[in-house]
C-alpha cells in the first residue's frame, strides 16, 4: 500500500482486532491468601502491610524524614507486587486456526504500523522529487549570438 494513512489505519485495525481476540481467550484468576514467596520464605499477605504501616507512622512522627517516605514507597511496591504475583492467567481452549489467526493479526498489524512509523517517507526519491524544483539554466554567450 502506497498511502501511508491507509496502511496505518489497516495496521491499527489488525492490531486492535488481534489484541481483542487475545484478551477474550485469556481467563484471569487470583489466588489471594496464598502469600508471597520470596526466596525460600513464604510471607503471609497481612505481613506485606507492615512496611507501609511502619512508614506511615514514621512519616507522622517525623514528616521531614526521607527514610520514612522511602519506607512508605517500598511498602506500596510490596503490596502491588503481592497483588500481581497472585494473578494467574489461563488460556481458554481454542482451535489452532483461531490461535494462529489471532497472532497473525497482532504481528501483521504491528508490522504495518512499524512500516508507517519507522520508515523515511523520502527514501527512494530522487534529489529533485523532494518538493523542491531545482532548475539550472545556463546561457552561454554563443547561445545569445545564435538567437539573433
Amino acid at each position: 500500500m502506497k498511502n501511508s494513512l491507509v496502511t496505518f489505519v489497516v495496521g491499527l485495525a489488525m492490531l486492535a482486532a488481534g489484541l481483542f481476540w487475545l484478551t477474550t481467550m485469556v481467563q484471569v484468576t487470583t489466588m489471594w491468601g496464598s502469600g508471597i514467596r520470596i526466596g525460600g520464605v513464604n510471607i503471609a499477605n497481612g505481613l506485606t502491610l507492615v512496611p507501609l504501616i511502619a512508614g506511615i507512622v514514621w512519616v507522622f512522627f517525623n514528616p521531614k524524614s526521607m527514610a520514612a517516605k522511602i519506607l512508605c514507597i517500598v511498602g506500596v511496591v510490596i503490596i502491588i507486587a503481592g497483588v500481581l504475583m497472585s494473578v494467574r492467567f489461563h488460556v481458554a481452549r481454542v482451535s489452532l486456526f483461531e490461535f494462529i489467526l489471532t497472532f497473525v493479526f497482532i504481528a501483521g498489524g504491528a508490522g504495518l504500523l512499524a512500516r508507517v512509523l519507522f520508515t523515511d517517507p523520502n527514501k527512494g526519491r530522487g534529489a529533485n522529487d523532494k518538493g523542491v524544483n531545482n532548475v539550472n539554466i545556463t546561457i552561454n554567450s554563443d547561445d545569445r549570438n545564435n538567437r539573433k
